[in-house]
Parts: C-alpha cells; structure tokens; sequence
C-alpha cells in the first residue's frame, strides 16, 4: 500500500487515471454529439477536487506549521500545474488565432491570470485559456488556505465545524446559482466559483487525514467492483438536462457516491503487475486532462477540413468513435512522454532551487495535477 508521507496510494492513482479517462471521454462524446454523459463530466471532475484534498493532507499533515514551509508548499504546487499548463495555453491561443484570424480578446491580461492562475478568484470559466482550465484556477485556491484547513483537522470540533460550515456554503451556492431559475446554461459561470466545491476538497482533506491512521485493505477485486459501480451508478442517474444532475436526490446520492469510492480507493492493495498500471495512470492524469481538447480540436480545425467538409459531429458513427478512440490513445501517450521529458526533469530542478528550505514531498497523487 505505503506508509504516510511515502508519496502515493496506488487506489488512488488509479481512480485519478479513470477519472481524467472519464472526462476526456465525456467531452470526446459530448463534441461529437455521441452522448450527453453529464454526470461522468461533472463528478469526475468533483472527485479530483476530493482526491486533491485526500493526498495532499495525507502528505503534508504535520509539514505546513511555519509561514516558510506553506510559501514553499505553495511554489511546489505552482510548479507542479504550470509548466505544461502555460505552454498548452500558448498552444491554443496560437490555434484560436489562425482559426479565428485574430488574436484572443484581452491576450496579456487573460495570459497572466493563466500563468498566476490568479483567475481562480474571479470567473474561473470565463478567464480559463485552456478548456477544463477553471478547476486548477479554482485549486489553487484551494492550496492557498490548504495550511488552514489542516490546522482544522487536528480537532475533531474545528474538524467537524469547518465540514459542516463548508457543506451548507456549498449546498446553498448550487442550489442559488444552477438550481435558480434561470437554469444552469445562465448561471454555469456564476456556479463555477470557489464555493461551488470547497466541500469535495475538505471532505477529501479529512479522508486523507484518516488514511494516515492505516487501512483495511480491500482486494483488488473489491477495487474493480467499487470502480464499475460508480460507472454505473454516473450512468444511471444522468438527467435529461445539463445541471439537474447536481440538484435535488441525484445530486445528494453522487456527492455522498464521491467520497465513499474515494475513501474506500485508498484501502485497495494494488499489487503485483497492475501496481506498475495505476502508477502510469496517475502519472498521464494531468496531461490527459489539458492535451484531450488540443488534440480533438486541432483535428477538427486543421486537419479535417481537408478532408472533408463534413463537422465532426455529422460524420458517421465509426468515424466518431474512431476520433474518440485516437484522441484518447494520443492524450495518454502525450501525456506519458511529457510527464517524463519536460514536467518531472522541470521538477526535479525546482526542487534542486529549493535545496536548503524545509523539505516537501514532491511524488505525490494530488488529484488531476500530481
């Protein structure tokens, strides 16, 4: 399994992979008018949010006691988003410019909110360059308070005061903003804020908490029934219309779905040859979940259309599945590659600079950007 403060638990690593599968897939079928798999877009992307919280508090408990320690902790994490974060965002502005003819509307302000991921603070889905990019805008958030909400967890009272208070704040802003009655399409950016997931990432805090403590470790037959239920049961309860999924039961029986197969993910032994697999799919999350959009649309942009005239979404079943199947097949191995020539060397040198300061761990399974 591994021992607190050994950098990663295998369980999940492999759910972070299935995850960023889940949402790359998500939009692949959404794109392409396949599919409208909502629940597997939102929730996969909300696990992340919990996962995030469960490693980084079980890495760091005991670590971020000193205003030295936090600010080192801060520009590990920066390190560990932006690198490929900023040159995919170079990437896409360049493809919006040659497809559109025009630069991006306010290109330096947007870049350094982007780069600062500064945007986390105001309007994440509208100052994002890179589709998908909100979330990190919005943990980065999550990492500048991460040393607050770990003083919360050494009380069970401040413990269970800060979830109760996050989840009301969370409930109530779903419920103001894709619950009102504009509907969700009029409020998706007033959603997508701060508040909207601050309990996933605490309720993932706690559990990372917890698993420190040791596990009851589950069979990996456990694991691949745990993993196929949740499939299922994000199957099952999608709703007709985009954002009822976050409302009402179904939106009660998900969140709580969220933290049980994330709590139980953390107790499967993974082991023997498929330990080496979750590694891997740990590994490809991040840029899995940034290459997907710029491999789909610069197919759809640049290389179809000379093809033929026909959009991606009109094109014949096969020919969509086999988009997807490609673009999946490429985001993995892209991602593999970058994780292993440009962001690990890039991290290892960071941590080379900071030679000297209290030591972080840097190899850990921090949600979609570990």
């Amino acid at each position: 399994m591994s021992s607190p403060g050994s950098g990663r638990i295998l369980g999940w690593d492999l759910l972070r992979g299935l995850c960023a599968l889940g949402v790359a897939s998500y939009h692949l079928m959404y794109w392409q008018d396949i599919a409208a798999v909502n629940t597997l877009g939102s929730y996969g992307v909300y696990m992340f949010f919990i996962l995030s919280g469960a490693s980084l508090a079980y890495n760091y408990e005991g670590k971020l006691s000193t205003p030295r320690e936090a600010a080192s902790f801060i520009l590990v994490r920066w390190l560990r988003l932006a690198p490929l974060y900023i040159l995919l965002c170079v990437v896409f502005v360049a493809m919006l410019s040659l497809r559109n003819g025009q630069w991006v509307d306010q290109l330096p302000r947007r870049f350094a909110l982007n780069a600062s991921f500064a945007f986390g603070f105001d309007d994440p889905a509208v100052w994002a360059l890179l589709v998908g990019g909100w979330s990190l805008g919005i943990e980065f958030v999550y990492y500048l308070v991460f040393p607050l909400l770990l003083a919360a967890l050494r009380k069970p009272v401040w413990c269970v005061a800060t979830g109760t208070l996050l989840v009301l704040l969370q409930a109530g802003w779903v419920l103001h903003t894709a619950g009102s009655p504009a509907g969700y399409a009029a409020s998706a950016v007033a959603y997508h804020q701060v508040p909207a997931f601050a309990a996933y990432f605490f309720g993932g805090c706690v559990i990372g908490h917890w698993r420190r403590s040791g596990a009851a470790p589950l069979s990996m037959a456990h694991g691949f029934g745990l993993w196929l239920a949740m499939g299922l049961l994000l199957v099952s309860l999608n709703a007709p219309l985009q954002g009822d999924e976050l409302l009402g039961w179904r939106g009660t029986v998900l969140f709580c779905a969220c933290f049980l197969v994330v709590f139980l993910s953390g107790q499967v032994n993974v082991k023997g040859r498929l330990a080496p697999v979750a590694s891997w799919l740990g590994d490809i999350t991040y840029g899995c979940y940034l290459l997907h959009p710029i491999f789909f649309f610069g197919f759809a942009w640049f290389v179809l259309p000379r093809i033929t005239a026909t959009e991606p979404a009109s094109l014949a079943w096969p020919a969509r599945l086999a988009i997807l199947a490609g673009v999946l097949a490429l985001s993995c191995l892209t991602a593999a590659a970058s994780e292993r020539w440009f962001e690990s060397p890039l991290r290892r040198w960071g941590k080379r600079v900071m030679q000297g300061r209290p030591a972080a761990p840097y190899k850990d399974a921090a949600s979609i950007s570990s």
